[in-house]
């Protein structure tokens, strides 16, 4: 059988714990195309804005506890075209192309699930 199980006790946070939390469970589980993490931003807090154009990656973001914005489109010199909101057991795919940023404009902390792979 091959299996791997991981947490984020196991794991260190790549963003700091006044922010949220941020565990890349890629390396841990032994993925080879995968890439699996769990983001947590607490109210008001923002992903980096962010595109995968050059690795060609497309990311699911699954959203388990809050309200999750996501700003889509525009670039790094350019305002987003677009955003979409999404409640707990709501997803959204973005392409690699796509310029996107994560917000938690809700209350309380948010809890997302991202799931990419080229």
């Amino acid at each position: 059988m091959d299996y791997e199980t991981a947490s984020t006790g196991d794991i260190d946070s790549v963003v700091p714990e006044e922010y949220g939390g941020m565990w890349f469970f890629r390396e841990p589980l032994d993925c080879e195309n995968l890439g699996v993490t769990l983001l947590e931003l607490e109210p008001e807090a923002k992903g980096k804005p962010h595109d995968h154009a050059g690795d060609g990656q497309e990311e699911v973001y699954l959203v388990v506890d809050g309200e999750l914005t996501v700003q889509l489109g525009g670039s790094e010199d350019e305002p987003p075209e677009t955003e979409a909101t999404l409640s707990s057991g709501e997803a959204i795919r973005v392409g690699s192309e796509t310029w996107r940023q994560l917000h938690n404009h809700g209350d309380e902390r948010l809890r997302v699930v991202v799931a990419g792979a080229p």
